[in-house]
């Protein structure tokens, strides 16, 4: 399935795009922090840490990073829109 081009999408669409990416990016930061916070109690109580949750925490925070350069190019669509 091919994805649209912005210029093609609605307005709302846009909008919708856009609340889903930043809704998406929120929930993987949260989940990445709360992650990390395991890994450093893990770490205090057993002085061993938990290499597998650490790398989940790591790759967590890739999704925040590639989904940047979407979220700004749907905000300069809808700047663009008016």
């Amino acid at each position: 399935m091919a994805k649209p081009k912005l210029t093609e999408l609605s307005r709302e669409d846009l909008m919708k795009k856009a609340k889903g990416l930043k809704t998406m990016m929120s929930i993987s930061i949260g989940l990445a922090i709360a992650l990390a916070f395991a890994v450093i109690q893990g770490y205090l109580k057993t002085g061993e840490l938990d290499w597998a949750i650490l790398t989940i925490a790591i790759c967590t925070l890739a999704l925040p990073v590639t989904s940047y350069s979407e979220l700004k190019a749907v905000r300069e669509e809808l700047l663009a829109r008016g």
